[in-house]
């Protein structure tokens, strides 16, 4: 794979699960295209991936995630990270949060990797494999509290890549980031093109 990013994003697992990885990403013909660039070494990134229309979406990021050995950190609802998933989940870098208070849920997640030296803060803004109308702005939120950038990864599902694309600096008009945002995204096609 021809994906780059910097070192300190190494998440070190063990190399069958690299392995593993790579054989899926292979197997359904699936490709990681861009790179994240060495200004972020040592530092803590926003992503969002999007479209988010099907529960297929993380199966090929969990995928890709093993295949490049990222250091990836992602909400999900707290309610899955019960048993073995739950443990599985947490490995890859799931953080489980309480959809229910959104209006502490920004806070819980920095508070979270507060204590993490660097890796990817991976966010899906629709907040839903469900269509809606609105996008949610909480990863803006996140981006200025880290001082960063909000790394634009799509899932096109026709040319079945997933793409680390460009970097977008947030204006503050959260309104017209969604816009634009959701401008780039029009490109690439999803699972369920219904769903978006």
């Amino acid at each position: 794979m021809n994906f780059k990013f910097p070192n300190s994003y190494k998440a070190n697992r063990p190399k069958p699960f690299q392995w593993l990885g790579k054989v899926l990403m292979k197997l359904s013909g699936w490709k990681i295209k861009g790179q994240i660039s060495d200004l972020y070494e040592n530092k803590k990134f926003v992503a969002i991936v999007a479209p988010h229309t099907s529960n297929w979406d993380a199966v090929v990021g969990l995928a890709a995630i093993a295949a490049v050995d990222l250091k990836v950190y992602f909400i999900g609802k707290h309610t899955v990270f019960t048993g073995i998933l739950g443990k599985f989940m947490k490995y890859m870098g799931g953080i489980p949060v309480d959809r229910s208070k959104p209006g502490g849920l920004i806070k819980d997640l920095l508070r979270q990797v507060e204590d993490k030296k660097n890796g990817l803060i991976g966010l899906a803004p629709e907040g839903t494999r469900s269509k809606v109308g609105e996008w949610k702005t909480g990863f803006l939120r996140i981006a200025r509290e880290l001082n960063s950038g909000v790394v634009l990864v799509s899932l096109d599902f026709l040319k079945k890549e997933l793409v680390f694309g460009k970097e977008f600096m947030p204006t503050g008009d959260d309104k017209q980031d969604i816009l634009s945002i959701r401008e780039y995204y029009n490109t690439f096609t999803p699972k369920n093109p219904a769903n978006f």
